[in-house]
């Protein structure tokens, strides 16, 4: 899936105070000044006025990278940035404040989550982070602007961390492989939103069909994506995707129902909205080199509706 970058995470830190604030802090008349800056910053963020955007930092404003290696200062380059952003992937920003911390008369610190959605879809799973972001009041004017901000971490839950993969994966698919078997395969989310699940079946003109299913998570704690696949005689597969330019790469390693061991390294990538390119190479059965395989999926088309 699409991360989000660091700078984009940091700038949005900005959009501050959607809610959660205590009855004490609701009290103070600074808050109603920090939500007034964080109102702004959300219109102007979700109109793409990167102009606005970068109005609302200090003159030296800065944006930052956990890691420290990335840095937008002044509002120069914030509006540079902002630009590009909006150019290569625009979305929409909510926030969840957490605390809001007034170190000094005119410093107010806060630390919350932020969460990301396409811009044409808000439906969509999103892509969250944490931040800490510093607010200064300046003495020229009544308004509240941000001095610094940084993002945290990732803590995109797992419907969010799989939501580009189900976007690609989601429908009926079949193929074709070259000694005749045709493959049929259904993919789409659990109840629970969390997982991606599917059923395969497996077609011979010699022999019964062979059922299998599929589910694919996101594991919290290896920060990655994984799967599980399982056939009707007993085996079954395990894999760790990676996210590639063209795609996913998927280490796969298992066992078949006799007990022989299986790995593989599996590549997916897409031709379009409606074909899916499914390598299998390296792979490995009970100890011995077995033939690479390059399945073409074709997404099926829906059942005509009954009136």
């Amino acid at each position: 899936m699409k991360t989000c970058s660091p700078l984009i995470a940091g700038i949005i830190t900005s959009a501050l105070l959607g809610s959660a604030l205590t009855g004490a802090e609701e009290l103070d008349p600074r808050i109603a000044a920090l939500q007034k800056t964080a109102a702004k910053f959300v219109t102007a963020y979700n109109g793409q006025d990167a102009a606005a955007l970068a109005a609302l930092f200090t003159a030296d404003g800065e944006i930052t990278a956990l890691a420290g290696d990335q840095l937008t200062s002044g509002r120069a380059e914030i509006q540079t940035r902002y630009e590009q952003i909006f150019a290569d992937e625009p979305r929409h920003i909510s926030i969840e404040v957490g605390s809001v911390r007034f170190v000094a008369p005119n410093v107010a610190i806060e630390d919350g989550v932020f969460h990301l959605t396409p811009a044409d879809d808000e439906t969509a799973p999103p892509q969250s982070s944490s931040f800490t972001t510093v607010m200064v009041k300046e003495e020229s004017t009544p308004d509240w602007r941000i001095a610094s901000t940084r993002t945290l971490g990732d803590v995109t839950d797992a419907a969010g961390q799989l939501s580009d993969l189900a976007d690609i994966l989601k429908g009926e698919w079949t193929c074709r492989t070259p000694d005749g078997v045709r493959l049929d395969l259904a993919l789409g989310w659990d109840n629970g939103g969390k997982f991606v699940i599917g059923e395969m079946l497996a077609t011979t003109p010699d022999a019964e069909p062979q059922e299998g299913s599929i589910r694919i998570g996101w594991d919290a704690d290896k920060k990655q994506i994984v799967s599980w696949i399982f056939d009707a005689a007993g085996g079954f597969n395990h894999g760790a995707w990676i996210r590639t330019d063209d795609g996913w790469m998927i280490r796969s390693e298992g066992t078949t129902g006799d007990g022989e061991s299986l790995s593989a390294i599996q590549e997916l990538g897409s031709q379009g909205a409606d074909t899916l390119i499914w390598a299998v190479t390296q792979r490995v059965v009970n100890g011995e080199k077995a033939p690479d395989k390059i399945l073409r999926w074709v997404r099926q088309a829906p059942e005509p509706a009954n009136d």
